[in-house]
């Protein structure tokens, strides 16, 4: 993502609230994609599959743990936000966050 940022700042010129906008605008894309597909897939339990982690669960976190960041609504993402939930209650997912590495901030 840092060099996507660059490239919106130093190539395109675009100021810190148009970055923000295209950033809030392409991770409010993918959530609801998500939320989409967990509400047209029956398999979906207390994760993207089931009740066992999966790559799509994975997948997930690392999507709504940016929007956070960034201040995204949620709000219009009930089923992702569950999911998200269910898998910060994993200790494996809550140890990978970026706020628990030995170089956060």
């Amino acid at each position: 993502m840092p060099r996507v940022r660059h490239y919106l700042t130093d190539v395109l010129k675009v100021s810190d609230d148009e970055r923000l906008a295209w950033i809030q605008h392409w991770l409010g894309a993918g959530l609801q994609a998500m939320e989409t597909l967990l509400a047209e897939h029956p398999a979906s339990g207390r994760l993207c599959h089931g009740d066992s982690p999966t790559v799509a669960d994975i997948c997930l976190v690392t999507q709504v743990t940016p929007a956070k960041t960034v201040d995204c609504s949620l709000d219009p993402y009930p089923r992702v936000m569950r999911v998200y939930e269910t898998c910060m209650a994993i200790p494996a997912f809550a140890d990978a966050h970026p706020a628990e590495q030995p170089d956060a901030e």
